[in-house]
């Protein structure tokens, strides 16, 4: 009997707050409900402090929500259906101009074609990790296809060459931009965020129950009144400090460096990026340019 009276009680204990958090919810819903009909009194109003406050975080909150999504996306390995319909299309390109320019030199080249594609068939061919990367593929494979020693063959080896080192620079940012700005952003900003997002729910609701007591307090028998009035005067209070919590939750996040900081990370891997790219494109151009005069002149030649 006593095991009974002892489990029953500890029953009543856990079931006491939740039965009193089911109250006080349905007593916000309701509140909320009359006044989307409009048939309540009038409203709490929140200080302007507040509004102020919570219109700035929120365009906090939506930057950062955006700002992790799109970083996300900028990183993410470029070895989609887009990148290999692209190296599908360069490919075609590559090996017509392969196949036209030994059909033109009567090159014996174009007999070791198949024998080429078969044997890279054979091997495991791994995804391109960047756009630069397919570049690189396609140009250096063609490049021995066609020859190195020929003008065009001497181009696609150099720019491929160029590219794959372009590509390595991506990567090198993506990683950066993963570690210094999407994992930052999404540790210790996000947790002041969510408790910036619930401290502003508390405050909504403890003006719900505000005004619930409010509308209460007008209707209640005179024999009512009193207790009810207490109790509009501590869900004031409650109110009053759920605000007070809200701002300075909200505060936090407005004050803290942490974005700032992830958007200089973003713009300096970029930076990096950029720069490694112009020294790598700076010493390929000239190399390119003396290449294609061979190519004039060659073809000059043949047409005396």
């Amino acid at each position: 009997m006593d095991q009974f009276t002892k489990l029953t009680q500890g029953i009543s204990q856990n079931f006491s707050p939740f039965a009193e958090k089911m109250g006080a919810n349905f007593t916000q819903l309701k509140q909320l409900a009359s006044e989307k009909l409009g048939a309540t009194n009038p409203i709490t109003e929140l200080p302007r402090e507040y509004v102020e406050l919570e219109s700035r975080f929120e365009g906090v909150r939506i930057f950062h929500a955006e700002m992790v999504k799109i970083s996300k996306t900028f990183t993410q390995s470029e070895g989609d259906t887009e990148l290999k319909q692209l190296k599908t299309q360069f490919i075609g390109i590559t090996n017509t101009l392969g196949d036209r320019f030994n059909s033109l030199t009567g090159s014996t080249k174009a007999a070791h074609h198949p024998q080429a594609s078969s044997q890279s068939s054979i091997g495991v061919e791994t995804e391109p990790q960047t756009i630069q990367h397919a570049i690189s593929s396609v140009c250096i494979e063609n490049s021995e296809k066609i020859g190195l020693e020929e003008p065009l063959g001497a181009s696609l080896y150099k720019f491929g060459t160029a590219s794959d080192k372009i590509g390595d620079s991506r990567i090198r940012m993506n990683n950066a931009i993963r570690e210094d700005v999407v994992a930052v952003l999404q540790s210790e900003t996000l947790q002041l965020i969510a408790v910036a997002q619930q401290s502003r729910k508390d405050v909504q609701g403890s003006r719900l129950a505000l005004d619930a007591l409010k509308s209460a307090h007008k209707t209640a028998v005179p024999a009512k009144e009193s207790a009810i009035r207490a109790e509009v005067e501590k869900a004031e209070d409650i109110f009053v400090t759920t605000v007070e919590d809200a701002m300075k939750h909200m505060r936090q996040v407005l004050e803290s460096p942490v974005i700032i900081q992830a958007i200089c990370s973003f713009a300096s891997a970029q930076l990096e990026f950029y720069k490694e790219s112009e020294k790598i494109l700076t010493e390929l151009i000239p190399d390119l340019d003396e290449i294609k005069l061979t190519q004039d002149a060659l073809y000059g030649h043949s047409e005396q």
